[in-house]
């Protein structure tokens, strides 16, 4: 449980508390931590409040969305894309819906994320921060591919925002679970550009699989862009066979891998017949 918290004064403060506190975390929505069957176990938290991450502001080429805007506020912004909107109403309580935030969901990049499969395919990029041992402050943007790739290495990385480019992408995900309240079985994104010709480029193919993890299909995604996956059965067959998954209380692993693939087959079906988000 927590037993200590901690207001930040400004970023550099919050990273510095994490850094000298053992067994600490950054509290933003708090929906996860010391949740009962959960990841997240703290006994200090550190609130990001109050340090202007909570602003959802149009830039341009981009939607800057901040780490702290919570999936209710996603919901209600006219600037958020429909995509994203769709993947946080996946999240059925209201009340949760009212403090679970965009950077929390994102970082914590679970295997029944609401977001981070839909988040991953739309090639965002993460405006980031970090602090080194002597003190010196830094912000980057950073790809969320590498960050996905890397999350580990990112664990003291504070997320202080991400920015969607206004592209002609398709971006779309499913999320299946025996009911609204139970954790996904497999929750999926499909993400890519149509050009010219009809040439399919920039695919993502992104699978949470309980017990399995946050899974990139890197090889279907080539497979697609090199034309040998055409249909949405080829395009099942090949997830079904690149998933990895294990049978637990969620379900079994011949479950998962089928309602995956079903699922991103409809989603490619769907960017085939110009569905645009």
């Amino acid at each position: 449980m927590i037993q200590e918290y901690l207001v930040a004064s400004s970023i550099a403060d919050a990273l510095t508390l994490k850094r000298n506190n053992a067994k600490s975390v950054w509290f933003a929505g708090g929906t996860e931590i010391n949740r009962m069957g959960g990841t997240v176990d703290a006994k200090v938290g550190i609130s990001l409040k109050g340090l202007g991450l909570d602003q959802i502001v149009d830039e341009g080429p981009a939607i800057r969305i901040g780490a702290m805007v919570t999936l209710q506020e996603l919901i209600d912004s006219p600037l958020v894309p429909l995509w994203l909107k769709e993947g946080a109403r996946y999240c059925a309580s209201y009340t949760r819906r009212h403090m679970a935030t965009i950077g929390g969901t994102l970082a914590l990049m679970s295997d029944h994320s609401f977001l981070a499969p839909a988040l991953i395919a739309s090639r965002c990029t993460l405006v980031t921060a970090n602090v080194t041992e002597g003190g010196a402050y830094s912000e980057d943007e950073v790809p969320v591919r590498e960050y996905y790739t890397y999350h580990k290495q990112h664990a003291t990385t504070l997320v202080l925002a991400i920015l969607l480019p206004k592209d002609k992408r398709y971006v779309g995900s499913r999320r299946y679970a025996l009911s609204a309240q139970n954790r996904s079985a497999a929750a999926v994104a499909f993400s890519a550009m149509m050009g010219e010709a009809l040439v399919i480029s920039h695919v993502r193919v992104i699978a949470a699989i309980h017990g399995s993890g946050v899974q990139r299909l890197t090889t279907v995604e080539n497979a697609i862009e090199a034309g040998e996956l055409t249909s949405r059965e080829d395009v099942q067959l090949a997830v079904s066979q690149a998933l990895e998954a294990v049978d637990d209380f969620v379900g079994g692993k011949e479950y998962k891998r089928y309602i995956a693939a079903e699922g991103i087959g409809q989603l490619f079906g769907e960017f085939l017949k110009g569905g645009a988000r």
